[in-house]
């Protein structure tokens, strides 16, 4: 695993070396959400579901984490939302990277969409 303290980290393990490609295709889905002019449909139709259902921050912050994992292959890493709801932390032992969520999606997951109650 890749020492935090490390200042030259180097990979140790098959799931480090998977880093950046689990990065990039999390980063694709974000990407392809982010310039969605319909978000909620975006998310409804990816993951067949229907957004009434997401009432909290944390419920609509773990549906865009299903969108954004689904179909990536995580190697050994984990995605959660972070703890301010505004990104998603990719972890593997004592490593974390975050990614940011962006504007419009941070706010569907703070506020829900305008059609919802």
């Amino acid at each position: 695993m890749v020492s935090v303290n490390d200042p030259h980290p180097r990979p140790h393990d098959v799931a480090d070396l998977a880093l950046a490609p689990v990065l990039v295709n999390i980063e694709r889905n974000l990407a392809q959400l982010r310039e969605s002019d319909d978000l909620e449909f975006s998310l409804a139709l990816d993951l067949n579901d229907d957004g009434r259902r997401y009432t909290t921050a944390g419920e609509r912050a773990g549906r865009v984490q299903a969108y954004a994992t689904r179909e990536v292959d995580l190697h050994g890493w984990t995605v959660t939302p972070t703890p301010d709801l505004q990104g998603l932390a990719v972890s593997h032992g004592e490593y974390t990277v975050s990614i940011m969520l962006g504007k419009q999606v941070a706010n569907y997951v703070e506020h829900g969409t305008a059609t919802w109650p």
